[in-house]
């Protein structure tokens, strides 16, 4: 019992200092304008949520708001995309907006986002880590229209 103990500890070990090493392998840079950024692996081939959840921040602490920003720029896009080691990936940037958040889709009722500091959270297509990008300040949004 003592061995299956011993081997349950090193596994769940062996776990978190993988997950852990590939979130510090994914990094989130952020380019010009505001709202504009980069996914880039500096590890091992990841497999990363297509999904890319808008944070604010408020009275100190980061809340999530609601858009439809996705790594790939598509009307259906995959749950999940690949990242090889050493890839720069970059999204369309962000325009501010709550839905069509990247330029894409008809949305009936839209809403630019008030001003504030913002950043982007990429997270493992598994859920198990995700990585915050610094954070940046966007005005009433980069798309007037």
């Amino acid at each position: 019992m003592k061995i299956f103990a011993v081997a349950v500890v090193v596994a769940v070990a062996f776990l978190l200092v993988t997950g852990s090493s590939y979130a510090q392998s994914v990094n989130v840079r952020n380019l010009t304008p505001p709202g504009a950024f980069e996914v880039v692996n500096e590890g091992y081939e990841v497999l990363l949520s297509s999904r890319v959840q808008v944070q604010r921040l408020v009275n100190g602490a980061w809340q999530d708001e609601i858009t439809d920003m996705q790594l790939v720029l598509s009307s259906n896009p995959p749950a999940c995309i690949t990242l090889r080691d050493s890839e720069h990936l970059r999204p369309p940037p962000w325009n501010g907006r709550d839905c069509a958040s990247q330029g894409l889709g008809g949305c009936r009722a839209t809403r630019i986002l008030p001003p504030g500091t913002f950043r982007f959270v990429i997270t493992s297509c598994s859920g198990d880590w995700s990585v915050a990008g610094p954070a940046f300040n966007m005005d009433s949004g980069n798309d007037k229209k």
